[in-house]
């Protein structure tokens, strides 16, 4: 014959059958609200093909492929950015809250034009300087998508 459970260790048992798992990653869940195209972000960058897609609020849909010479530095973690400027005035992509991060990282991207050489242990990326102009010009935040 069994013994039924005492109460407080049915309740102890319920609430830990209830309590979140720990994920394995220690990396923050991005809000997927922030992630609604065209409605916080003005430009999109698919990391994988260094492929760009402009949402101007006045017109079409722009698209634009990096070319190859133009591939140099550490393309920015996926979610959102926002673009800034650094103290000397250069494009720097800053990383929200709402950005999951690699450990280390130090949440923000500084964008170098394509002639420019990267700035020594610091993450960057070269863009062409037409792009880092309508980037300047147009947008305050970018998604990074893979």
């Amino acid at each position: 014959m069994k013994r039924p459970m005492p109460t407080l260790l049915l309740a102890l048992a319920s609430l830990f059958a209830a309590a979140p798992q720990a994920s394995a990653a220690a990396e923050p869940a991005a809000d997927e609200a922030i992630f609604v195209e065209g409605a916080r972000y003005d430009a999109v960058l698919h990391r994988q093909d260094q492929r760009w897609r402009l949402l101007p609020a006045d017109g079409a849909d722009l698209r634009l492929r990096v070319s190859g010479n133009c591939r140099a530095g550490e393309l920015p973690p996926r979610g959102l950015w926002l673009l800034t400027l650094d103290a000397g005035g250069q494009p720097l992509l800053l990383a929200p809250s709402a950005t999951p991060l690699p450990e280390g990282h130090p949440g923000h991207v500084r964008l170098v034009g394509c002639n420019q050489p990267l700035p020594a242990g610091q993450p960057a990326f070269a863009v062409p300087a037409a792009l880092a102009d309508w980037l300047a010009e147009h947008s305050g935040a970018i998604y990074v998508a893979d």
